[in-house]
């Protein structure tokens, strides 16, 4: 697989990570966020409460393939024309890894949204 198929793999599954989270959570935010706008028939979205878990299983395991494919080692050669040869694998894996984490803190705060909301909601 080449550098660009790599980029084109990490960035959609950590683009999957952030939807699968909001799946997890969609449970617990939609009736706030519906109540707040003042849409109470969209509070039916707590039926989804039971999928919560395969959403935050699936969350978790898109990311640990993200963390798995941005730090694992690769080899120093870059293949000609690909953008690690224009830019430079340092700087390309320094962009990954700061979306990686970015992407990782707002799943995380999305996964446990129904934790820490009690707290701030009452």
């Amino acid at each position: 697989m080449d550098q660009q198929q790599e980029q084109k793999l990490a960035r959609s599954g950590m683009a999957v990570s952030v939807v699968a989270a909001l799946g997890a959570s969609i449970c617990c935010i939609g009736p706030i966020v519906a109540v707040t706008f003042g849409m109470t028939s969209l509070a039916a979205l707590a039926r989804y409460e039971p999928l919560r878990p395969v959403f935050s299983a699936a969350t978790l395991a898109l990311l640990g393939l993200g963390f798995y494919s941005t730090y694992r080692r690769r080899p120093a050669a870059c293949e000609p024309g690909s953008v690690c040869a224009a830019h430079g694998p340092n700087r390309v894996q320094r962009v990954n890894r700061i979306v990686l984490w970015v992407v990782t803190g707002i799943a995380l705060i999305v996964l446990t949204f129904p934790t820490w909301s009690a707290w701030i909601f009452g």
